[in-house]
């Protein structure tokens, strides 16, 4: 883990970003706990109910500019491009960058546990095999995917993230394992800070 400023006392605006699968709704809920600020889940500001039909562009950039004029926030989210105002405001950039085989695990327990639990918002093994076969091509990319406008989502992968947050290295935490996600939680001293309905295991 790259030694960056921690949440502790200081930063009120922390965003975390990742891949599927990378722990962001738990390490989001956590910090949100831990400073007692509201998270927003970003996948709702990009699409309808979180996994319906996108949202238009200038709802999207307006619904971020609320966000980043809260007094405190932490958000998380895959997204680059129209999420800037956030990187821009954050105290804090959390990159969640772990290896491509404990993202797939963790997406097929989700999927199982979501659909054994009646609340799965894709349902079906076709549609999590389409979405592994995503996954692991956002992890393998070697080069940026130059998006085709601000909310072409489709080209976020790995080596977008990296160039994108190339310029918030003075404030950005890069969590490669597990174990750096925990040591992070442990300096800023939001390591039992836990809210229900988590969702990812750290």
């Amino acid at each position: 883990m790259d030694a960056r400023p921690s949440p502790k006392h200081t930063a009120r605006h922390i965003h975390v970003v990742g891949g599927s699968g990378s722990g962001k709704t738990t390490l989001a809920r956590r910090l949100a706990a831990c400073l007692e600020a509201p998270v927003y889940d970003l996948d709702e500001i990009g699409y309808e109910g979180g996994a319906g039909p996108k949202r238009p562009l200038e709802v999207r950039l307006a619904d971020v500019a609320r966000i980043a004029a809260q007094p405190a926030w932490v958000t998380e989210g895959v997204f680059l491009w129209w999420t800037d105002e956030l990187l821009d405001r954050a105290d804090v950039i959390v990159w969640l960058d772990i290896p491509w085989r404990v993202a797939a695990w963790r997406i097929v327990r989700r999927h199982l546990g979501a659909s054994r639990a009646g609340h799965n918002r894709h349902p079906g093994l076709r549609r999590l095999i389409r979405f592994l076969l995503w996954v692991r091509a956002y992890h393998t990319a070697t080069a940026p995917a130059p998006p085709t406008a601000p909310d072409d989502d489709s080209a976020v992968n790995r080596a977008a993230t990296a160039a994108h947050l190339a310029p918030y290295s003075s404030k950005l935490v890069h969590c490669r394992r597990p174990s750096d996600v925990t040591a992070f939680l442990g300096a800023s001293g939001c390591h039992r800070a836990r809210k229900p309905g988590s969702v990812d295991s750290l």
